[in-house]
């Protein structure tokens, strides 16, 4: 958007369709001065209490009738001081009272801070019960990775610092990831760093790509990012309860001796105040940490990368999926006679096309696709959006490898319980979607 231009007020409520960034601080419909301040704080280490205020004063010059939050953070004990300023600083200024002089954020707890599928559905469902809601709302989604730093003699120190006097690993779930480590909380949080098949757990290990001295650094602000996009991805492929505008800010905060401070690594903004008109964008650091440059800039710790100031649009992974299979060129079915005779049972007499039919065929030819060669049909009903979208990073590796029927099987029993429940044009429509690919 050039700076001569001004996006014309719409009827959402407050706000422009697009979010404001320094690139274009001075456009907008409302205020630019909070949103300025707020996106001016990527990459540079500030205090914790004030990116929770500068987004307070953001919040309130949208003017919402309601603002709801949630908070994603580790388990450690660490990171009570961020709880708390987030706590301090927008909550309990902005949220709806959930009891007489209580208000809270919906919070998640984990190993290394992992967005768990489906809870930003949950707190949106939460906070559109509150007065106001039905108009529209704000919710903002706060994640938080966090990393020690203490000086050195050879200079700043990062993951690890003494805890109870003795050292100690800050991040402990995110360095066992690093390093390696077989447990069922490391193998979640880290195939979230392999997202779209990028290794990035590779990258972080290589000395010749990462500084061995910031890989833990940069796997937390990695960790962030990739958490910050599943939330991204489940709001994506969501209808809100009520009118929502999203934001959702990956964060790393810097636990040290004294006060612990904090990076915002990043925006997601998501529009869905509109029904049929979202509009989905991401400013801040990438997700290659091979591309990060750690700075100091007036004794704070500052991290960029190229991008980090251009706006983009956030991508729709059910699309990109497909394409991602259309450029590998696909795969051709196996020549069987039992796909061969659900082909043909399927478009005899063209029953498909009676609505007493199109359910009872879809069942039919997925059994046999799933048996036969499930990966083809894996794909493209994930692009249609029957396959659920935690399964988004298996659908790129189908897509990609064009291998793993045992994987495709799993994302085809997501649609085996829907197809009751689909209008009877709509499985018409897979139908011949199936028939299209499977050479009906």
């Amino acid at each position: 958007m050039a700076p001569e231009e001004r996006p014309k007020p719409d009827d959402r409520g407050g706000g422009a369709k697009v979010r404001f960034h320094p690139a274009r601080a001075s456009t907008g419909f409302l205020q630019p001065l909070h949103a300025e301040r707020l996106y001016e704080l990527l990459g540079v280490e500030k205090e914790l209490n004030e990116a929770a205020r500068i987004l307070r004063h953001y919040a309130q010059s949208e003017k919402p009738p309601v603002i709801g939050a949630m908070h994603i953070t580790c388990s450690d004990e660490a990171e009570r001081e961020c709880v708390e300023a987030f706590q301090r600083n927008f909550v309990r200024y902005l949220l709806p009272s959930l009891k007489f002089s209580s208000k809270a954020a919906f919070r998640t707890s984990n190993l290394g801070g992992r967005y768990e599928w489906g809870s930003v559905r949950i707190a949106e469902d939460h906070f559109a019960l509150a007065k106001g809601a039905a108009e529209w709302k704000l919710l903002v989604v706060k994640i938080n990775a966090h990393v020690s730093v203490e000086p050195s003699p050879e200079g700043a120190r990062f993951g690890r610092m003494g805890r109870y006097k003795t050292e100690s690993v800050y991040c402990g779930a995110i360095d066992a990831v690093l390093s390696g480590a077989d447990a069922p909380f490391a193998d979640e949080l880290g195939a979230a760093y392999g997202f779209e098949g990028f290794d990035r757990l590779a990258t972080l290990r290589d000395a010749k790509r990462v500084d061995p001295t910031l890989k833990n650094l940069y796997g937390a602000v990695v960790g962030a990012r990739v958490q910050a996009r599943r939330a991204m991805l489940d709001v994506q492929d969501y209808e809100p309860c009520s009118p929502t505008l999203y934001m959702i800010l990956p964060c790393v905060t810097l636990n040290r001796k004294g006060h612990d401070t904090e990076i915002l690594c990043g925006i997601y903004t998501a529009d869905h105040r509109v029904s049929g008109e979202p509009h989905h964008e991401y400013c801040g650091l990438g997700d290659r940490p091979e591309r990060y440059v750690l700075g100091n800039e007036a004794s704070a710790l500052t991290i960029t990368d190229p991008e980090m100031h251009a706006a983009r649009n956030a991508r729709d992974h059910r699309s990109l999926v497909l394409e991602e299979w259309r450029r590998q060129g696909g795969a051709k079915p196996p020549t069987d006679a039992r796909l061969r005779r659900a082909v043909r049972d399927a478009t005899a007499d063209r029953k498909h096309h009676h609505s007493a039919h199109s359910k009872l065929v879809l069942k039919a030819l997925l059994a046999v696709v799933g048996q036969i060669a499930p990966i083809p049909a894996a794909i493209l009903l994930f692009g249609e959006g029957l396959v659920n979208i935690h399964h988004t990073a298996k659908a790129h590796q189908l897509a990609r490898e064009a291998e793993g029927d045992s994987v495709a099987r799993e994302l085809l029993g997501d649609i085996a319980q829907k197809v009751d429940t689909l209008e009877p044009d709509q499985a018409k429509h897979l139908v011949e979607l199936l028939l299209s690919e499977y050479g009906g």
